[in-house]
Parts: structure tokens; sequence; C-alpha cells
């Protein structure tokens, strides 16, 4: 799908956001950063794990060194036993890309969780219901008695519309669902039509990189070989002297493959094999959900390696989109 061309009244109006999407090791965030330096532009970061401090190799996060003086947001803010909603990025985002934009630049959204990205871009109206943890030790203990299919069919009466897009198998999912509506007192698929008026000021182009499946997988190997001799293994140790192994930041692929190894259960070639696996099979999550996005263009990450090549294609692209101008010589 290609972008609309934009009339020069409409870009005066509007403030752009670009969004580079695509499938984990594709190459995002060293294209990313080859543009912002051709856009005058800083990073906002929309991945899910990269937001904790101490998880630096098991996320991939990129170095000081590797952003090459190009500012990046939303790295680093939390601790790993810190609760952290949907809401709380959105808000987050829209700080940085309002910072960014009065500073007369350009932001860019970079990262492969897609609902932090459709969140802002759609501007979603999130609830204000933050994390109860004793309703949801209720729910757990009820859950595990009864199972998940009381809870789900409750919710189906609840909000049969958002029961809809829920997977009755998910019982984090569904914990949050209802804790939303016992503190709302509002079904939850309600908020789903709520926008964000500042949504509309932006003027939003997604990309979503993409190569070879098979090419993308043997990368995803290679980066689990590089995390290894990074200390993968030290950094997962580190994490366990200081938080519980069941927190939610860890329920990814990368740290929690090497929980068993180091319980004795498998071995260190196993708990690789695995992290392999599960970041294939998550790439391969993100190829689908990015399929189903509207207006989103997709273009070939090749040649691999070669970023300074594809972030001049991406930027001709913009500047075609953006009638030939950039926002810091739109202001």
């Amino acid at each position: 799908m290609l972008f609309p061309l934009a009339s020069n009244s409409f870009l005066m109006a509007r403030m752009p956001l670009i969004v580079i999407a695509g499938p984990t090791s594709v190459g995002k965030t060293a294209i990313s950063i080859a543009l912002a330096k051709k856009l005058n532009a800083e990073i906002v970061s929309a991945d899910s794990r990269q937001i904790y401090k101490e998880m630096n190799i098991g996320t991939a996060k990129p170095t000081l060194e590797e952003q090459q003086g190009i500012l990046h947001y939303l790295l680093d803010i939390i601790f790993p036993d810190e609760m952290f909603t949907l809401a709380d990025y959105v808000k987050k985002a829209w700080d940085a890309i309002e910072a960014i934009h009065a500073k007369g630049k350009t932001p860019i959204m970079t990262g492969s969780s897609g609902l932090y990205i459709r969140a802002v871009a759609e501007g979603f109206v999130l609830p204000n219901a933050p994390p109860n943890p004793e309703l949801r030790q209720k729910l757990q203990e009820r859950l595990d008695l009864e199972g998940t299919k009381p809870l789900y069919d409750e919710l189906c009466k609840i909000d049969p519309q958002g029961a809809l897009h829920l997977d009755p198998n998910n019982p984090r999912r569904l914990i949050r669902f209802y804790e939303i509506y016992h503190q709302t007192q509002t079904p939850p698929s309600a908020f789903w039509s709520m926008r964000d008026s500042r949504a509309e000021s932006l003027f939003v182009l997604k990309f979503f990189l993409t190569r070879e499946r098979q090419k993308v997988y043997e990368r995803i190997k290679v980066r689990v070989d590089e995390m290894e001799k990074k200390g993968l293994l030290e950094e997962v140790k580190s994490l366990l002297k200081k938080y519980p192994k069941n927190l939610k930041a860890f329920q990814t692929h990368g740290y929690q493959e090497v929980f068993p190894y180091l319980e004795g259960r498998i071995s260190w070639e196993e708990s690789k094999e695995l992290i392999v696996r599960h970041t294939c099979q998550y790439a391969h999550r993100q190829w689908i959900w990015f399929r189903k996005e509207k207006g989103v263009q997709w273009e070939e990450a090749e040649p691999f390696g070669e970023w300074e090549v594809v972030a001049e294609r991406l930027f001709a692209i913009i500047q075609k989109r953006l009638g030939g101008k950039t926002w810091e010589k739109r202001r």
C-alpha cells in the first residue's frame, strides 16, 4: 500500500511521525539511526522490553555507541519489577513526540511492538485503571481453581464485543480485561472507539521493513550467538540476584529460555536453540500483525547491512510524501 501524496496546506497543518517497524533482527535500529541523521530526527522506541533497565543484551537494546549520538526516548525508563501499562507507554510516547516537535525535529517511532505503535498513531484513549495487585491475586487464584473458561464466559456477558478479541486461553489478558471493567465500570471495548485529538495533528508515515523470511531466521541465529558472546548468561544471572524469575519483564524470549538451563534441566545449547526458535516464532507473529495494519508501506531492508542505502531509499519516499520539505524547514 502506498501513502497518499499530501498537499502543502495539509502538511502545514500536521506534524510528521515516521514509523519504522519490522520483524526482529531485520535491521530496524541501524536503519532508523541512519534515517534520523538525514531527517534531523530523534527516535522514540516502540519496544515493550527495551523499556526495562538492566535488561540490555537479551533485548538487543542499542548501546550509546550504536545510537551514534541520536537521542533515543523510552529506553531504560523503569526497573524490571515495576508496573508499566499500555496507558503508561502512550503518555510517555506523546510526551516524547511533543518534545521532539517542539525542537523543530521529526520523531521516528521504531520497534516491533505493534500495539504500542497503533495506540499512539491512532490516538487510543486508554482507561484510568492502574494494575490492582490484590484483585489480580484473587483472579489468579480463581483461574488456578476453575481454569480460564468461567472467567471468559463472564467477560462475554460483561462486554460481548470486547470478548471477541480476547484469547480465552490467555489468563493475563483475561485478568487485565476484568481489571479494567472492575475499576471503571465500563466495558473495555467502549474505550476502543475513543480517540485522542492529538492524533489528528499528526501526518503518520508507517513503514514495515522486511526481508526473505529464511534470511531473517538466519540472522536471528547469528544474533543469539552474538548475545552469548556479549554475556547474556551473566546478565540473566545478575538479574536473578535482584529479581524473581516470574516477573512479567522476564516472560520473553532471551530470558525465559535461560532459566531451565540455570536450574540444570537443559543444556546451554538447548537453551540457545529455544531462544532462536521462540524468537523466530515472534518474528512470524510480527509479520502477521503488520499485514493486518492499515496504511503500512512494506519495504525491503536490502541490501542487508548497507543501512545507509536503505535509509536513503526511505528518505526519498518520505520527502516525496512530505512535499519535498522536512519538518524543520516548515517551521
